[in-house]
């Protein structure tokens, strides 16, 4: 539903369901349940100005359904209110000032926490950004964040900086980024018993995650090609993370030291006015973790990509195909012999692997979609599963049809 008063005022109104159940026991099912809605308001005051304003609801629920007296037990409910406000202010129709500022109330009843108790958490946050055009040639963006969380009663100041540089082709960019992450309510409370081998247990005392972020690119563009070479460096404090506890006699989320994270990601692509397309990408990254912390990194150093796409449209009738693929390195690292213990390594190598996949789209008529999916095209199946292999079992085919109900019945409209 939308609603235009010339052009300066819009509200626009969404709602969705889901419903999904699985046959688990012979006399007991799953069931899942989604709903979501949102209203949105933008406010164009002036040719410089605009405000936004949005509220959105989502609730997500798990029962067990009984089959012999039809009882549906809800023991997961998840519920979220949100409401975000964001306005922006153009100078010199060049340099934009952007300030808002979000709100969530975050609900939580689970099975995985002591006789399914609920928590709730509010969290809020307010932030500025500035786009400024100093020269033709150079951007800078610089924003500040400050977030809070009722739980832990938890304050964090986060700024942000990228700078970038053009020349005629060639655009030069650097960019420095604070992260912050708190605790998740499950991290901080869960007490869950998993498959009856060990319990899993929140912790009450976690620090927030916070990281440094650095990374600098070069980018080169000429017509229908592109271009991009970047390398980075992460600082991660107080990783968020499970380890064994003997006292407890099970895992226990907990803070890590200093992870170091570095790499470089390589980009290229293609553009064709005939309709063909293509991108490939590289990425190689190295992770640091000191010995003795609850995780040793089994990251593949080298992973790349390819896409190939086709489209051609006529008036009444459109198809596409993308052929994508995914090529991951084997990686040797040492793993802990028990989980119990960091002090005992054994040396581990896990083989590379690749997956494609072939979609094929058709366009029937305006707004109406058919897709064949054809995933895993060379059937790929590892010879045993670990924690960063595939979870695959060999080659799916799907078939699927969508409608875009906007679009579909907008056309009968103008008949």
């Amino acid at each position: 539903m939308q609603m235009n008063y010339k052009e300066i005022f819009k509200i626009t109104a969404r709602a969705g369901y889901f419903f999904r159940e699985r046959s688990t026991q012979e006399l007991s099912h799953e069931r899942y349940r989604d709903f979501s809605g949102g209203l949105k308001g933008e406010y164009h005051i002036t040719g410089t100005d605009d405000l936004t304003l949005s509220y959105t609801f989502d609730q997500y629920d798990k029962s067990d359904y009984s089959m012999a007296d039809r009882l549906d037990v809800r023991d997961y409910s998840n519920v979220q209110h949100s409401v975000r406000s964001i306005y922006n202010h153009t100078f010199r129709k060049k340099h934009i000032l952007t300030i808002g500022g979000d709100y969530l109330r975050d609900y939580l009843m689970s099975y995985q926490f002591a006789n399914n108790k609920a928590y709730y958490q509010h969290s809020a946050d307010v932030f500025a950004q500035f786009d400024w055009n100093p020269l033709r040639r150079l951007n800078v963006i610089a924003g500040i964040r400050y977030d809070y969380f009722s739980e832990g009663n938890l304050h964090h100041l986060s700024p942000k900086v990228n700078l970038m540089y053009k020349f005629k082709r060639f655009s030069l960019r650097a960019s420095y980024a604070n992260g912050f992450r708190s605790p998740t309510l499950k991290e901080r409370y869960m007490q869950f018993d998993m498959a009856s081998i060990f319990m899993i247990y929140g912790n009450s005392e976690l620090k927030p995650e916070t990281s440094h972020n650095f990374s600098i690119a070069g980018e080169y563009s000429h017509g229908n090609y592109n271009v991009t070479l970047m390398g980075f460096y992460n600082r991660v404090r107080n990783r968020i993370t499970t380890a064994w506890n003997n006292e407890m006699k099970g895992m226990v989320y907990t803070n890590m030291s200093p992870l170091h994270v570095t790499g470089i990601d390589f980009s290229a692509s293609a553009n064709w006015k005939f309709g063909l397309s293509a991108r490939l990408s590289y990425v190689f990254t190295k992770e640091l973790i000191p010995k003795g912390e609850p995780e040793i990194s089994a990251t593949r150093p080298h992973s790349a990509t390819l896409q190939l796409n086709y489209k051609k449209e006529w008036r009444k009738y459109g198809f596409s195909f993308l052929l994508s693929g995914r090529v991951l390195s084997g990686v040797t690292c040492d793993e802990y012999v028990s989980m119990t213990s960091l002090e005992e390594t054994h040396r581990v190598t896990y083989p590379p692997y690749t997956i494609w996949k072939f979609g094929f789209n058709q366009k029937i008529m305006q707004g109406l979609h058919v897709n064949f999916v054809l995933d895993n095209i060379f059937n790929y199946v590892p010879d045993y599963y670990y924690s960063n292999s595939p979870a695959t079992t060999g080659i799916t085919f799907t078939v699927s049809v969508s409608i875009d109900v906007d679009q579909f019945f907008s056309k009968k409209i103008k008949k």
